[in-house]
C-alpha cells in the first residue's frame, strides 16, 4: 500500500513539473491566430491587469542597421532564454526589442499573448520600421531543436542552413508554430515578412550551464555555453549573408 501510495504521488508529481516547465510552452494547436490559451489577447488588457517596470519590462535598442529587427516578445521569464539571445544576436549591429516577464512564477500563463495579437505600441513602432525581421520565441520539446517558419522563405533557407553546419537541428515548424499568419508580430516589417524561430526547451537549456535557465543563472553571461555562442554566430552569418 505505502508502495503503491509513494509511486501515485511521484507520478502526481512529474505532471506537475511537466506542465510547468514544459506544458506551458507549448502553443495551442487550433489555430496559429487562436488566444484562446492566453490571458489576455492584446497588450492593452494586459497592462490592466500587470503594471510595467515592476510585472514586466520593454528593452530596446535603435543602434545598427534600421533594415532590420531582432525581437523576443515572449522574453524574460515568459519564454526563457529568448530575449538573452535574442539581444546577443542583435549586438551593436542591430535595433532590438523585448518584452520581458517579471512575475516571480507562472509568466507564460499570465504575459503571453500570441504572436498574431500582439500589439505593444512599441514593438510595432519598430517593426513597422524594418525590413527585415527575426523573432525568436521558445517551444516544449526534450529534444535540442529549432522549429523555423515565417514567410520570408529567402532568409528562412540561409538561417537553417547556418544552423545545420554549426551542428544544430532544424526542421519546418508544424502550423500552429510556422509564422506564416499575415497578422504575426513577425511579418509586421515593411516587406510584410520574417522569420520566426521556435527553440525547443531542451535545445535552450543546452545554451547555459547545467542546463540551469533560470533568471539567476541566464542574468550572468558567464552561464552562457558554447552552444549559446555558436547558435548567435550561425544567425549573425545568416543576416550578413542576406544583405550581401
Amino acid at each position: 500500500m505505502k508502495l503503491k501510495l509513494a509511486l501515485a504521488v511521484a507520478v502526481s508529481i512529474a505532471a506537475v513539473l511537466w506542465f510547468l516547465n514544459e506544458g506551458k510552452e507549448e502553443k495551442s494547436k487550433m489555430t496559429e491566430d487562436d488566444c484562446s490559451g492566453d490571458r489576455f489577447c492584446s497588450f492593452e488588457e494586459l497592462k490592466e491587469v500587470y503594471n510595467e517596470g515592476k510585472d514586466w519590462g520593454i528593452a530596446t535598442s535603435s543602434v545598427g542597421n534600421h533594415q532590420w529587427l531582432v525581437s523576443a516578445i515572449h522574453g524574460g521569464g515568459i519564454e526563457e532564454t529568448t530575449s538573452s539571445l535574442a539581444e546577443a544576436i542583435a549586438g551593436d549591429d542591430y535595433p532590438y526589442y523585448a518584452f520581458k516577464g517579471r512575475l516571480a512564477s507562472h509568466n507564460f500563463r499570465n504575459l503571453h499573448i500570441t504572436s498574431t495579437n500582439f500589439d505593444e505600441p512599441r514593438a510595432l513602432e519598430m517593426v513597422g520600421k524594418a525590413d527585415y525581421h527575426i523573432s525568436i520565441h521558445g517551444a516544449g520539446g526534450d529534444e535540442p531543436m529549432t522549429l523555423i517558419g515565417g514567410r520570408d522563405q529567402k532568409l528562412m533557407k540561409i538561417v537553417e542552413r547556418h544552423l545545420e553546419e554549426k551542428g544544430f537541428s532544424v526542421e519546418i515548424a508544424p502550423e500552429h508554430l510556422d509564422g506564416d499568419h499575415p497578422d504575426n508580430y513577425v511579418n509586421k516589417t515593411r516587406t510584410e515578412k520574417g522569420v520566426q524561430l521556435e527553440i525547443t526547451r531542451a535545445q535552450r537549456k543546452a545554451f547555459y550551464k547545467d542546463g540551469d535557465i533560470s533568471y539567476s543563472s541566464r542574468k550572468e553571461t558567464s552561464n552562457e555555453t558554447e552552444d549559446f555562442k555558436a547558435y548567435v554566430e550561425a544567425i549573425q552569418k545568416a543576416m550578413e549573408e542576406y544583405q550581401e
